[in-house]
């Protein structure tokens, strides 16, 4: 049976460097935390929020394009079926987080003008507080793959390194410290 399904994995470097650069999207969103942190929302300045909103949608728009770019990947050949099912949900997520930004600043923008409409103004305050959480898990859940993904890059490159060496003396693998193929020929170290 031949499966067409895109099997979808991670770059974790790419993703992770991704994220750790994007440091101008993190401040959006913790200023837009602040927002939804104040009690009286009206207090703050409803066209400040309308433009950190709206800054946010387009950084938000540009870090989910480099991370699909860079850091997700379409394989065909095999993936392990955990981080491909996890890695392709949370590519999926990329369009429902953003469409629910780009709705909260359209919103946001119909409650200021003509005139402020400060029931609707709250509303995508608490919308954007809703997000927010949305978001961090999202985040969170994207971090744990960058994990899982890094670890098993590095237990299969230890295991083939390891694998390549000849226990004739008995030395146990776990004890067996690698070396690059130019030592091979004249030495081993051994813990």
């Amino acid at each position: 049976m031949i499966n067409n399904r895109t099997r979808v994995s991670i770059n974790a470097a790419f993703l992770k460097e991704i994220k750790d650069d994007n440091l101008k999207l993190y401040s959006l969103l913790e200023n837009l935390r602040a927002f939804c942190s104040v009690d009286a929302s009206l207090i703050l300045n409803p066209e400040a929020f309308s433009m950190l909103v709206n800054d946010f949608r387009d950084q938000l728009a540009m870090h989910f394009t480099l991370e699909e770019t860079f850091g997700y990947l379409d394989l065909a050949d095999e993936v392990d079926e955990i981080i491909c099912t996890k890695s392709d949900r949370l590519r999926k997520q990329h369009i429902d987080l953003y469409l629910e930004i780009a709705s909260i600043a359209d919103a946001v923008q119909d409650a200021l003008y003509p005139e402020l409409n400060e029931n609707a103004y709250a509303k995508q305050v608490s919308r954007l507080n809703d997000f927010y959480h949305a978001f961090q898990n999202h985040e969170a859940l994207e971090f744990d793959l960058i994990m899982s993904v890094s670890y098993d890059h590095v237990r299969n490159q230890q295991n083939s390194n390891i694998s390549d060496y000849e226990y004739s003396t008995g030395a146990s693998p776990a004890v067996c410290h690698y070396i690059p193929d130019h030592f091979r020929a004249s030495s081993r170290i051994w813990k």
